[in-house]
């Protein structure tokens, strides 16, 4: 008797699902469809990023080649398309673009490059204050010392990866402009920051006793 109930039961279910099929089965098929071609197209965008990825470090490593063989053309060329369509790449062949026109004396060629990135706001922040601190430096001797000074003074404050550069630089300019007393302050932070490079440190040292000499104590 138990087998009959079981084998109605079974029946129930077959037309049941037979019911529900006739009645979406079309819509079924196509959500189906769908949720198959959501995920064939996510599978394929990811396979195609990574052969992206791997073309760029391809390039930028060829590009690196060529700078390293001097073959300017070549690695201008290649760097001029990844700083435009390079990815993840963009920004380290734009930084390589700027050292090759500071290498060909185009400084202000470079500082126009360095500023862009600063002001690149898909740049990471590591990468802005590099730029911001290659663009004070490469236009050092040209530039307005006032403008360099607004532009290192937040890269000179606690906690900046670049602190100790910016802060020498900064006391560089206020030396420039005969200010011994502020060159002296930013010269004594870089003697007391205890993790600053060791040359750095040294430099600054042998600075602020110049600086003692000529009005700073």
């Amino acid at each position: 008797m138990a087998d009959i109930f079981h084998e109605i039961d079974e029946e129930l279910k077959r037309d049941k699902a037979l019911e529900l099929w006739q009645r979406h089965g079309k819509l079924i098929v196509a959500f189906f469809f769908a949720a198959v071609l959501v995920t064939v197209g996510t599978v394929l965008w990811q396979e195609h990023q990574e052969n992206k990825r791997q073309a760029e470090a391809r390039s930028f490593a060829l590009a690196m080649e060529q700078v390293a063989q001097n073959n300017l053309p070549a690695s201008t060329a290649l760097l001029a398309d990844l700083a435009k369509n390079g990815g993840g790449y963009q920004v380290l062949a734009q930084l390589q673009q700027a050292a090759l026109k500071v290498k060909a004396g185009d400084h202000a060629g470079a500082v126009a490059i360095y500023d862009q990135i600063a002001n690149d706001s898909d740049a990471g922040k590591p990468f802005r204050d590099l730029a911001t601190l290659l663009s004070a430096l490469t236009g050092f001797d040209k530039a307005d010392p006032a403008a360099l000074d607004r532009k290192l003074e937040p890269l000179a404050a606690a906690g900046s990866a670049f602190r100790p550069s910016a802060l020498e630089m900064r006391g560089l300019l206020a030396i420039r402009r005969g200010d011994y007393k502020a060159a002296k302050v930013y010269f004594q932070a870089i003697a007391e920051y205890a993790t600053a490079p060791g040359g750095l440190r040294q430099r600054a040292t042998q600075i602020l006793a110049w600086v003692g000499e000529r009005g700073g104590a």
